[in-house]
């Protein structure tokens, strides 16, 4: 089975429509590359669910992903990139499925996308969840306040699956190697971060099984301490982080500079507004992708320091004090990032520190790009609020290039009124091409 980089995907012609979930492909591949789903196994139409569904989109041709969007009383997204594609996944020959017991009653659907370089192919499926036929839906679901089932081993952990099924503080948890996977139960808030240690060398993947529900939060005040971030390592390994909620770290979100991260279906939130508590977002490797990702946080959302980076399907909140994307502080870093996608939502009433993209300290000629796919680059301010500046050179910065390939043209040209040059700065400029 093909597996190409996201770089020869667009290079092959896919173009996603920005927030509009529309795609379109020109067809570079035969009708027998062309992906199509042949099944999806583990659930059927009109069915009743009550336990635990194991769901497989089964496939033929060329697929490079295949896309989950679970709608209803509760939601997820869930992107597979290598077969069996499970819905929420599979660790070898474990698949934890999707748990009906835990999920509120109701109607749901299930769309499910194949994306290759041939095209797209995508099935729906509709189901219910805890009614029997004929019988009335309730009218009112009750919220669990237990947080899981508190007498279970929290966690338990089978086959270097570790999942967690009740509230926890774990404080600073050093994963050990054995551990593969960190499963964040439903409704399970879990205080305190998770600290990989630097000579790991197997892939980790940490998960929720509710985006909204499953949470990571920080234990204690803002500490200036990477060790203290809500996933961090200096490990150089593929970490994947996926469907849940991290809410008021200690420090970063996450910190992973040597690591390869996949983050998916996740959510970012800072809500405690004080403006200057360094609640940074994504800080990873090069390769690194953000997929169907939401970040609300009062720092940078995603710095673009070690390596390329594709964001795809996100929306980012611009607050008062950082940038959604970050170049760099000072002379250091390299990289390109891709976006195909990304909805930036200015969200200050007074002004800000930084720009969308944003570029501060240091003075040895340097060039990052940002390269957009199709129409994948949106802006949008919400109610009373100011827009922010495009792209902002700060604190004493010199002779930096950001160079901006594609979007279009009336949103990503450089102009006195949307980027901002600091005091102090100098030879600093935006370079636009092949935008339309």
């Amino acid at each position: 089975m093909s597996r190409r980089s996201w770089r020869q995907l667009a290079i092959a012609g896919l173009v996603v429509a920005a927030g509009g979930g529309a795609w379109a492909v020109a067809p570079s591949a035969s009708a027998d590359d062309a992906p199509r789903i042949t099944q999806l196994a583990g659930v059927t139409e009109g069915a009743t669910l009550s336990g635990t569904a194991r769901i497989e989109a089964r496939t033929s041709g060329t697929v490079d992903r295949v896309e989950f969007s679970l709608s209803g009383a509760r939601t997820a997204t869930w992107t597979e990139r290598q077969a069996p594609y499970y819905f929420l996944g599979n660790n070898g020959t474990i698949v934890p499925g999707w748990d009906a017991a835990t999920a509120p009653d109701g109607a749901y659907t299930l769309a499910v996308r194949a994306i290759g370089p041939g095209g797209t192919s995508q099935q729906t499926v509709r189901f219910t969840v805890g009614q029997q036929a004929g019988k009335p839906a309730p009218t009112q679901v009750p919220t669990p306040t237990t947080g899981g089932d508190a007498s279970a081993a929290n966690p338990s952990v089978s086959n270097g699956v570790a999942t967690f099924t009740a509230n926890k503080t774990i404080g600073k948890l050093s994963v050990p190697d054995s551990w593969t996977e960190i499963v964040i139960g439903a409704g399970v808030t879990l205080k305190g971060n998770f600290f990989i240690p630097a000579n790991r060398t197997k892939a980790l993947t940490i998960t929720g099984r509710d985006k909204q529900t499953s949470q990571l939060t920080g234990d204690g005040p803002h500490a200036k301490d990477y060790a203290r971030a809500g996933v961090t390592t200096e490990a150089k390994i593929k970490l994947t982080l996926r469907n849940y909620t991290s809410v008021n770290p200690r420090f970063y979100h996450m910190w992973a500079k040597s690591a390869q991260v996949v983050m998916s279906g996740m959510r970012y939130i800072d809500n405690r507004d004080l403006g200057s508590n360094n609640s940074d977002g994504f800080s990873g490797g090069d390769n690194s992708l953000i997929e169907n990702t939401f970040i609300d946080t009062w720092d940078d959302s995603a710095k673009l320091y070690t390596g390329d980076l594709t964001i795809r399907d996100t929306t980012i909140v611009h607050n008062r004090n950082g940038a959604p994307i970050q170049m760099a502080w000072g002379d250091y870093g390299q990289g390109t990032a891709i976006l195909d996608g990304l909805t930036v939502i200015s969200n200050s009433s007074n002004g800000y520190n930084q720009g969308v993209f944003s570029w501060a300290g240091g003075t040895k000629a340097d060039t990052r790009t940002i390269r957009i796919v199709g129409d994948g680059f949106t802006r949008k301010v919400n109610p009373g609020m100011v827009e922010a500046p495009l792209y902002a050179f700060k604190d004493g910065v010199k002779n930096k290039t950001i160079r901006v390939e594609g979007g279009d043209c009336a949103v990503v040209r450089s102009t006195s009124a949307n980027t901002f040059q600091g005091a102090n700065t100098s030879g600093n400029k935006v370079v636009v091409t092949g935008c339309k």
